[in-house]
Formats: structure tokens, sequence, C-alpha cells
């Protein structure tokens, strides 16, 4: 596939950026041509082709995405994804053959200046060829209006042969039964945990194709599981609904969107078809969904950023740890920020605790009944009691003064007792974890995708620490240290502070330097879990989960005598193995595996940890405004646009600048908003904005009247690939660049569209 091919490609641009290895030996990789001068470094099909989306108008995902749906409207996909594919093929052949003339030239100790620059500038522009030609050649989505039916995922090549391992074989079973299983929620949600330990331990051993695709299946199943309440029956999931419509309607919408799921995974056409006809009264109106899903994907930042400031006068709220975060994601760069997102999947993928020790707590099927209790207030509710003290004798209801001692030696003076009701307790949740102690390779071959990837794993067990501490939750501290050469002390993070400033940390300062010596690393671990025994308990059950790329051998019998004197503390040791396999490691996981102990060793290449993200994944569009939903009518207007993209897939030379009227409302919206995730821009690119906004009033106003939104289109187009702004950038500045930008975008609108 072209994606694996660019993946492969970005993991050889990473690479460059080291130094070089130091000439000597067999010199055979010196054979071939080198890049040596200006003409080398030349990319004329990447740069023909690109010139000519720009031409086309396909500058995000989104307008790819419109041209792609007005194309299966037509019955022209077929085609234009063909055609795709091909020019696409044939820039990223270019390439590769470009960046193999530089790593001979790089290895050889004469690196072209600028080389590097000018190849990270290609792949770009190679990315968003790529992706248009992979978003061109997926099968068209079904239609809203046609009769409800569920699609049939292709079956992979090894489902028709047995898998290698037994054990796999268990985790299939496993996976298997709970997605059959649609209504005993409990029983499936232990399947899945059952499934997910297996592939822990087992690794990357047997079938890596076959257990990635698998691991991933059930990871995300796991998560959709524990997102909804635990029910045993179908029976039961009509109870629950019908008890929380009323007082909780957000945990029944959760009940029937999980059953729902649960359906699909299954094939059960008839019980999914059920559960959509009773979520379709709850769903909003189709008009509202695109910006009811930005709101989301901003609410579910508050996971990072913390919870949304209240409102209200008074003084200024002291700063807290969460705007350390805020501040630091709209710092950093495009490709840093997607951390955030591999973080995510990494607290997901990797999960090093015990999830068969958690308790399943059931979902309420009945309402229960209050629990009264007497209270020295007054309430709506009273009742009589007797007495024979003192203490309550402003509550006496004296009936016969001359019996009142009477009444107080036999007992039974009657008091007024006041009573409220006690909500029943809720059960908790209670789970007990060992404590993990993560060891990360901070070596000079930790760079690129390895190291986002090793960072992300960390980030993700901080923020995971953060988010319990803010809640108020029971959580664990978290242990973690970096090594090369030489080890750094043993790092505790148990508050929310220290969890921020350690995030930020590691985005700021990404160690990588120094050689691997994997043996130090691992000793220095249990030195520290040995010191530390007497004054930290949460040591004597740590697991240690060690993280490199496992380019260096390991001292076996050094490592078994110094864990022998431990005592009690029994250390499990697991391994995250990222670009190069471990013989070692793997025999260490063994060992402990057939002593009885719970550890993993988990192996993932260059090519799985790595895929390039670029500007061109928004969600921004540049030919229809956000707000306007992909009608018929509203994509035939984008009829032009499709006709050039299929003279640029057929290769039939350059187009000429495509423009409609119907861009102009998405170039220049009346209130522009900011997309999610998308990165502030610096003051200078506000001030170039403003710039080409005035040099757009100018050129306008002497444009005839009809024409002028038109014009300002392919003109705005032409500045910005000038002055190096892709769309996406611009459309931020008009979000976010303040009362300049605001007023050069009005009289641009009063110019162009005077009566909108």
């Amino acid at each position: 596939m072209l994606a694996r091919r660019l993946t492969e490609l970005r993991r050889r641009l990473d690479a460059l950026r080291q130094p070089a290895p130091t000439p000597g030996g067999w010199r055979a990789w010196t054979l071939g041509r080198r890049a040596r001068n200006p003409e080398d470094l030349a990319l004329p099909v990447l740069t023909a082709l690109d010139r000519e989306l720009d031409r086309v108008g396909v500058h995000t995902a989104a307008d790819a995405q419109l041209l792609r749906e007005l194309g299966v409207r037509k019955g022209r996909a077929g085609k234009l994804a063909e055609g795709l594919q091909s020019r696409a093929r044939q820039a990223l052949e270019e390439m590769e053959e470009c960046v193999l003339r530089v790593e001979r030239a790089w290895r050889a100790g004469e690196p072209p200046p600028g080389a590097l620059t000018l190849l990270e500038k290609a792949f770009v522009q190679l990315a968003r060829a790529v992706k248009v030609a992979e978003l061109f050649s997926r099968p068209p989505s079904p239609d809203a209006d046609d009769a409800f039916e569920i699609f049939v995922r292709p079956q992979a090549a090894w489902k028709d042969r047995p898998p290698t391992s037994a054990r796999m074989a268990a985790a299939e079973f496993f996976a298997e039964r709970a997605r059959e299983n649609t209504g005993d929620v409990v029983q499936k949600r232990r399947d899945l945990d059952l499934a997910h330990e297996l592939l822990l331990r087992l690794g990357a051993d047997h079938d890596r194709e076959r257990g990635l695709a698998l691991r991933r299946q059930v990871v995300e199943a796991r998560e959709r599981a524990r997102s909804v309440p635990a029910v045993r029956s179908l029976d039961e999931l009509v109870r629950h609904v019908r008890h929380t419509a009323r007082r909780e309607p957000q945990v029944a919408y959760r009940s029937l969107r999980g059953l729902y799921e649960r359906a699909l995974e299954a094939g059960d056409v008839e019980l999914a078809n059920a559960a959509r006809t009773a979520l379709e009264p709850l769903l909003p109106r189709r008009q509202n969904l695109s910006a009811l899903v930005e709101r989301a994907e901003r609410d579910s930042l508050t996971q990072w950023f913390g919870e949304t400031p209240e409102q209200g006068g008074g003084e200024p709220a002291p700063p807290r740890p969460d705007e350390l975060l805020a501040d630091l994601a709209f710092s950093l760069k495009p490709e840093q920020l997607s951390t955030f997102e591999l973080a995510a999947g990494c607290a997901r993928y990797f999960d090093v605790e015990d999830a068969l020790s958690e308790e399943i707590v059931l979902a309420d099927t009945r309402t229960a009944r209050p629990v009264p209790r007497r209270v020295p207030y007054p309430t709506q509710t009273m009742t009589f009691e007797t007495t024979g003290s003192l203490h309550e004798v402003h509550n006496f209801v004296i009936t016969d003064p001359r019996m009142l001692l009477s009444d107080l030696a036999a007992n039974r003076q009657l008091v007024r007792a006041y009573l409220e009701d006690e909500p029943p307790p809720r059960p908790r949740k209670v789970k007990r974890t060992a404590v993990r102690v993560y060891v990360c390779d901070a070596s000079g071959s930790m760079h690129g995708g390895r190291a986002r990837f090793r960072d992300a794993i960390v980030i993700a067990e901080l923020n995971n620490l953060r988010v319990k501490a803010r809640r108020g939750e029971q959580f664990d501290p978290l242990y973690f240290s970096f090594f090369n050469d030489v080890p750094t002390e043993l790092a505790r993070v148990d508050t929310a502070v220290e969890a921020t400033r350690q995030i930020e940390k590691l985005f700021r300062e990404s160690p990588a330097e120094g050689q691997t010596d994997i043996t130090l690393a691992l000793m220095s671990a249990f030195d520290s879990i040995r010191a530390a025994q007497g004054r930290d308990p949460y040591l004597a059950r740590a697991t240690v989960v060690l993280i490199t790329d496992g380019e260096d051998r390991v001292d076996l019998d050094l490592i078994r005598r110094t864990r022998a004197p431990m005592g009690a503390l029994d250390i499990a040791l697991s391994f995250i193995s990222l670009g190069e396999e471990n013989p070692d490691l793997r025999m260490l996981v063994k060992e402990q595996r057939a002593a009885g102990g719970r550890a993993f060793y988990h192996h993932l290449s260059d090519e799985e940890i790595q895929w390039a993200r670029t500007e061109f994944d928004t969600p921004w569009r540049t030919l229809l405004p956000g707000d306007v939903p992909a009608t018929a009518d509203a994509l035939e207007q984008l009829a032009p646009h499709l006709d050039a993209l299929e003279a640029v897939a057929a290769g039939r030379g350059a187009p000429a600048q495509v423009a409609v009227d119907a861009s102009f409302d998405a170039l220049f919206p009346e209130t522009p908003s900011a997309a999610p995730g998308t990165e502030v821009p610096s003051p200078d690119v506000v001030n170039r904005v403003v710039d080409i906004l005035g040099a757009l009033v100018e050129a306008a106003s002497l444009a005839p009247a009809d024409r002028r939104a038109s014009e300002s289109v392919v003109l705005l187009q032409h500045l910005l690939s000038v002055y190096g702004l892709t769309p996406a950038r611009y459309l931020s500045a008009l979000s976010a660049g303040g009362l300049p930008v605001r007023e050069a975008l009005d009289r641009v609108r009063l110019l162009c569209r005077p009566f909108s």
C-alpha cells in the first residue's frame, strides 16, 4: 500500500537528522548515484502534482471528501481513484529515489546543503497526494435512506488457517464469544479482559499481523464495554433504561448506544435496527451534528487541559496546574500536538494494570427505597417517639402536666421526631493494581517515532494519575527514569501538580543521547527499589516496564543475581521493544512466565509506530462552508472542481485555476470559528493575513461586481502559495487574529458580498 511506503519514507527522513556514521569498513553502500547538485534533488513529478492539486482546490482532507462524495453521486469515483493512485505512485517512487541518493551522500559524509529541508517540504506535498488517492480508493458509505443493513467486514487471509500458538487461539475464542454476546455485558467484559490479558502476555512472538489486528479490536471493544452500565440480560437492560430515563437520561442513552454497538459487532440486524429506532428520538437534527461533534472533541480535551473555568464575577481565580498544559498545547508544533492523540492510544493499548481483579458494579435496575434518618431540625416528615430523658425537653408533647413525672419515669413521654430521607449508599468500584516503574531508553537511537511513542506511553500514565487526583479518586504513585549509558534517578510522581510538570517537561525536552546500557538501567532500578523499600511501601509491589529499542545485549546472569536477594520484593519485568527485537529481553519474560509470574514482551517495528500527520489532515473546508450540509444541490456547485480533478488523475496537463462562488463563504466566513486541535497562529502569520486581505480589497475593487467573489478566491489561493501559508493556517488566523483581521475581513465581504 502507498500509506505503508509513505510511513517507511518518514522513518528514513527521521534517520537523516541523526549524525552520519563514521566511514569505514565495507563501503558497498556508497556505490550508485549520490546527491551532489541541486539537480539531484529536483522532484518534477511531485511538484507538478502538488501544483495541480492546488489549482483544483484540494487543500484539506475535508475538501477531498466533498469531491469524493460528488464523484460517487455521479459514478465517476472509480476512474478518479485509479488515476490518482497512479499519479501518487509515480510521485512516491520519485521521492524514494531522491531520498536514496541523499542517504548515500549522508553516509559518505557529504550531505548536500539544504537537502533535509527540501525533503521535509516535499514529504508534506507527497503526503497530501497519497492521502487524496487513499481517500478516493475507499468504498462509498451507504445511503442513509436505504434499508438498514450491517456490512460484513472483509475476512483476513489468516482466518482460513489456525494460529501457530494455542494462546492466540484462546484469545480469539474469548474475543469471538464477547463479540457474539449482546445481552450480558458483565460476561462480555470478562471475556474481553481475558482476551486482552492473553494477547498482552503473548506479545508479538506468533502471528504478528494477526495478533496486532486482534489486539486493536479487543482494545476498542473493551473501551466500549467499560463505558456502558453493566447488565446481565436484555430484560435487565430494558428495566434499567426505564428506571434511568427520567432521572439520568444520559445514562439511558449510553445504555441504548452500547446495545446498538454490540448488535453491530454481533451482526444482529433486527436488534441493531431496534436499538437504532430507540436512539433516533434522542439524537439532534442532522444539520446540528457537525457543530455538536466539534464541541464534543473540544470537551474531550478537558481530559488533558482540565475542567472548563467557572463563569462569574469576583476576583480572578489563581492559576491552576492545568493552565500549564493548555499553554503548552498552544505553543507546540502540529507534529508535537499529535502526541496527545498518540498518548491516548497508548493508554488503551499498553494496559499493564491487572484488569482481571477489577470489581464490576452492576447497573441499577430497580428503585431502591430511601432510608429515613432522624434529624435535629424540622422537616416535612414528623413522627412521635417516646423517651425517659430530659435532653429532648424542647420536643416534649405534653397532654397532661400532672402525668409528666410519671411518663418520664415509665419511659413513655411523647416527643416530636423529624425524619429525612437519606439516599441509599452507592457501591464503589475497588481496584488494586501493581505500582508501575517505567525505565525508558534515552539513547541516541531512540529518535523520531520511537522517542514519540516512548514519551506518549509515559505521558498517558502521568495524565491518568493527574485526572484521578483531580477527581479525588484513589491512585497509586508512578515511578519512571530515563537511561542511556548513565541512568537517571528514579522520579516519583504522586500529585496532580507534579504530573503536570513532568508532562510539560517531556514535551519541552525529550531526552535522546548517548549509548544504550539495558543491564545497567535495570540494575539501577532494582537498587532504587531496594533502597526505598523501608520508606516507600508502594515499591513492595512494583512492576518494572522497560521501554527500549533493543539495540543492546543484556547480561542475564547479572540481572538474575541482582533480583535474587530482594526477598519479599517480587519484581515483575515487562518490556516494550520499539524498532529492534531483543532476544535477551524475551528470554527474561519466558523465565518469569515459567515461574508463574505475570510479564509481557511486546515488539513494535518502526513501520507500526509511525504515521505522518500534516496540515492536510484538518477539518477545515475551503470549497464549501463548514455549516453547509453536503447535499446534492450543494455538491453540484463543485462540478468544475471535479472535472479538473479528473484531468489531474488522467495526467492531461495542468488545469487552469478553478474557483466557484460557493467557496467564497468558506474562505471568507462571516463569523470565523476555530476548528478543534488547530494551532494558534503567530503574530507574523496574523500580520501577513491582514496584509493579504488588504491586497484583496484593492484588487477586488477593480474587478467587475459579478466576478469579485470568484476573483478574490483565485487571488487568495495565489497569495497564500506565494507566502507559504496553508489554508488551515489562514483560517486559523481569521478565527484567532483579533480586531485587525476582523476589520480587514469585513471590508472584503462588504466589497464582494454587499447584500449578504
